[in-house]
């Protein structure tokens, strides 16, 4: 009987999942272990944030999707990995052994710029910080990817719903948006000016002296709360492991999503990088389309076949939600805002989750 352990309940396992459900697999014992029993959906964190979606319809049951899937369930958080005894330990203390791994855990909210923000994983605790955070008197969001962007004007519809009138702060060290391009940039500008969003753009954080959030041009900021969303950082787990990892420490992987070091040694989603594709961005939508290749490749390589080859696309589209039910869509040069768009938004994201729950 091959063991294989999938860690981590991200995208690209959930898909395994729900291939599971419709798979009969002789002579293998899967086993997810998480440190969760759900997986929040990060696509439906700005509607969360303004108050669209109740905690519970943005998250996924993975005890009970593992179960269906006939996938034994433990919750627990992996901290050390011995890739050449091919074993495991747990927070809990329980050590696990297998014959093939795959990783998909979420990274870590990066908070080095204030010292005071522990390190959690972002989407455990992260609920419960927003909930505060949107209704303290002077909140500022610290960061420099769409994310940020989108928290920012959740949370200022969410306080001109409740009447709260204290603007929302968001700091960026770069110009907004400015990986979508110009366009992009100049339209969120808007967006942010007709919201009231408080917006202070290239500017780095220096030091947090007695409620106040100072940059190196002099910027003065006073918050009540600040939640910083500054990319994603790998687990330690892979260098303690001493596993091939970039220079940031994620897992080193294949366009086959294997390790070359190790090659029962899988990875996907958020917490690796790919050899080939070193500057692909960790987001949801590559990680969900390497989910059914992953599981491909995994049965692959235990029948010994030939495996196949993740090739990213270039020609995506990314929706950001602006508030007020609102979003922008960016396409290459194009950018297109409204109520339609978020209409888009919310139908694919409302499918997603409820593919879950067949």
């Amino acid at each position: 009987m091959t063991k294989l352990l999938l860690i981590g309940g991200g995208h690209a396992h959930l898909s395994i999942l729900r291939s599971l459900l419709h798979e009969e697999i002789s002579d293998l014992e899967v086993t997810l272990i998480t440190s969760s029993k759900s997986q929040y959906y990060s696509g439906m964190f700005s509607g969360f944030t303004e108050g669209l979606y109740d905690e519970d319809e943005i998250r996924i049951d993975l005890k009970s999707l593992s179960s269906r899937a006939s996938v034994t369930f433990i919750e627990d958080t992996i901290i050390s990995f011995d890739p050449m005894q091919k074993v495991l330990l747990g927070f809990s203390g329980n050590i696990y052994y297998f014959d093939v791994v795959s990783f998909d855990i979420e990274p870590w909210i990066s908070s080095e710029l204030i010292s005071t923000t522990e390190l959690n994983p972002p989407k455990h605790h992260l609920i419960e910080k927003i909930k505060k955070l949107r209704a303290s008197e002077a909140p500022v969001i610290i960061g420099d990817g769409a994310e940020a962007v989108e928290l920012a004007l959740s949370i200022t519809s969410w306080r001109n719903i409740n009447k709260l009138s204290k603007s929302v702060t968001l700091i960026n060290s770069s110009s907004l948006l400015h990986s979508f391009g110009v366009k992009a940039t100049v339209k969120i500008r808007e967006i942010a000016q007709y919201h009231n969003l408080v917006i202070y753009e290239n500017e780095q954080i220096n030091e947090v002296n007695n409620n106040y959030v100072i940059t190196d041009r002099g910027t003065k900021v006073k918050f009540s709360m600040t939640l910083p969303i500054t990319g994603p950082k790998a687990s330690s787990l892979f260098k303690q492991a001493l596993l091939p990892i970039d220079s940031d420490g994620f897992l080193l992987v294949e366009d086959t999503l294997q390790n070359n070091e190790y090659p029962y040694v899988f990875g996907a989603g958020s917490c690796v990088t790919f050899s080939d594709y070193p500057d692909l961005k960790k987001n949801d939508l590559h990680a969900t389309k390497q989910g059914p290749i992953l599981w491909r490749n995994i049965k692959r390589f235990i029948s010994g076949q030939s495996l196949e080859r993740f090739k990213p696309r270039n020609d995506s589209f990314s929706i950001i939600s602006t508030g007020e039910q609102q979003g922008l869509f960016i396409y290459r040069n194009i950018t297109l805002h409204g109520k339609w768009v978020w209409n888009m938004k919310n139908y694919s994201d409302q499918k997603f989750i409820k593919k879950h729950l067949q």
